[in-house]
């Protein structure tokens, strides 16, 4: 057998890469759906995105401590976190999107 014929037998061993075969299914980037400007720069919002504003920042809700203004993407923050943050007075919670 020579080389040439040993390696064809060697690549038809290889087991198959199952991700080489299927194509990506990379979400698309999300449409921009406007934009926050704070302390000179802007921060693009996308559809899912949650912003939450505080009247005292460094006040602590729902495990985390909020400054006067933060971008959430969307799935960063659970259910039972956002019912907190909704029912505090001194928070503000805006979703993006639908």
């Amino acid at each position: 057998m020579d080389k040439l014929e040993g390696k064809k037998i060697m690549e038809k061993e290889k087991p198959e890469d199952p991700k080489a075969e299927t194509p990506s299914k990379a979400k698309p980037p999300a449409k921009v759906l406007g934009h926050v400007l704070t302390k000179g720069h802007s921060i693009k919002l996308h559809e899912g995105d949650i912003v939450i504003t505080c009247a005292e920042p460094g006040f602590r809700r729902a495990g985390l401590e909020h400054p006067h203004m933060k971008v959430h993407p969307e799935g960063s923050l659970t259910e039972a976190q956002l019912k907190l943050l909704r029912a505090e007075p001194k928070i503000s919670v805006i979703e993006i999107g639908d």
